[in-house]
């Protein structure tokens, strides 16, 4: 009987020390004397010749004037935006798109009447340059480890950053000090860490390239417009809120980005788009798509219900279109599979990557598998590096130790079915 007190009294501590670190990660700066108090970059459209700028500001600085031009001078073009409150929020969002911009040149711009000066730079049409990007999935949920594996992603120097989902853990989630606003403040803090630490060595800001989980919005069907979803209302998308999307870059890949289930259902719609938006990217080098939960997970059962149904509607699409890697998050682990193709180890198969350990408290993974080939208990993101020849793709720990990784071959029309090789570490 003592011994059962005793058990409650210690879980209740350590639920109050765990909501108190979870507060404290929520605080976030005060907007005065911050113009602007956020600032992230993402795309809509073609990542050559467009980029999305989107910063916060207080209420009463409503100037969305954006000044640009070519890095190291000439004629500063002007772009007009849009500056929009959003609720129980005291502060503007302003975006601006940039369009007609030069492929894979360095931009520099100033935001209204700000001396301060901000680089980045558009994606190249064809891979004459080696293109490098990073993801991870489930990203801030404690802010010490979220800016820990921020700094070795940044000291990368990545082109851009995917966040395969649950990227500020607003939904979903029981926390005892729950206030009217502090759903706000986490994604504010996220932005702010964003603007502060995704800047490469040289000085350019990194785009961020957003994928929705369980924990960003709250609820299936629920109409972006209708209801208050912080992800919708961040980050802009092509064809009217839709999460799922393809980005397309150049003559070489394209990223397919999928949602599982969190907005709209894995079934029906999506995957007919699915279907036509592979077998129109068939012929491209690299395929390679992005979601949060996994078909093939390291630490959720094999058996559930959104993996199974991504399993039936999903891969046999992978397959048939042969794309080149599957990203999956969700499971808070590290993980590579072996190929696999109708749901048996394949050396023709797919490798599927994940599995959402940026953030978060790392889980231990199971080792009982039959489709994986390497699991860990840590947090860690992947880096890729895109070439003509190969797509390198490396595993990072949040020290920056590189401990796995993979090879994949661009798809020539002449060979049946991609080709993976592991590195060696």
């Amino acid at each position: 009987m003592y011994d059962k007190i005793f058990i409650n009294a210690l879980c209740r501590q350590k639920k109050i020390i765990f909501c108190l670190a979870l507060f404290l990660s929520c605080s976030f700066a005060p907007l005065k004397g911050e113009s602007p108090s956020a600032l992230y970059l993402t795309w809509v459209h073609d990542p050559a010749t467009t980029i999305v700028v989107n910063w916060q500001t207080a209420k009463n600085e409503r100037d969305t004037l954006l000044k640009y031009r070519v890095a190291g001078g000439g004629e500063w073009r002007h772009s007009q935006g849009e500056a929009r409150r959003l609720s129980d929020c005291p502060f503007l969002l302003h975006s601006v798109e940039l369009q007609q911009l030069e492929a894979d040149r360095e931009y520099e711009f100033q935001i209204g009447s700000k001396e301060a000066i901000y680089r980045f730079r558009t994606m190249p049409v064809t891979l004459d340059r080696p293109v490098r990007f990073a993801v991870g999935g489930d990203a801030y949920y404690y802010l010490s480890l979220f800016r820990k594996t921020n700094a070795q992603i940044a000291a990368c120097d990545p082109d851009f950053v995917v966040v395969g989902g649950d990227i500020a853990y607003v939904e979903g989630t029981h926390m005892s000090f729950s206030g009217k606003k502090w759903k706000m403040k986490r994604w504010r803090a996220f932005l702010q860490e964003w603007k502060r630490q995704m800047v490469t060595s040289d000085g350019r800001l990194i785009p961020i390239v957003p994928v929705l989980g369980n924990h960003d919005v709250h609820g299936i069907g629920l109409d972006p417009h209708k209801h208050k979803q912080y992800f919708y209302e961040f980050f802009s998308f092509p064809e009217d809120k839709i999460p799922y999307r393809a980005i397309d870059f150049g003559d070489y890949m394209s990223l397919v980005i999928l949602d599982s289930g969190h907005s709209y259902p894995i079934k029906g719609v999506q995957t007919q788009w699915l279907k036509e938006t592979l077998a129109e990217r068939e012929n491209l080098p690299y395929t390679m798509a992005l979601y949060h939960v996994g078909a093939f997970p390291a630490f959720y059962p094999y058996k559930a219900a959104a993996a199974a149904l991504i399993r039936k509607e999903w891969v046999p699409l992978f397959e048939r279109y042969q794309i080149n890697l599957a990203f999956e998050h969700h499971s808070h682990t590290y993980k590579r599979t072996y190929p696999i193709k109708g749901e048996k180890v394949d050396a023709g198969g797919i490798v599927y990557l994940g599995d959402g350990s940026w953030g978060v408290k790392p889980r231990k993974p199971r080792e009982d598998l039959w489709y994986t080939a390497k699991v860990k208990q840590c947090n860690c993101f992947y880096l890729v590096l895109l070439q003509k020849e190969s797509c390198k793709v490396e595993a990072f720990n949040s020290d920056g130790m590189v401990f796995d990784g993979v090879c994949t071959f661009p798809k020539p029309a002449s060979r049946s079915c991609p080709q993976e090789r592991l590195l060696q570490y």
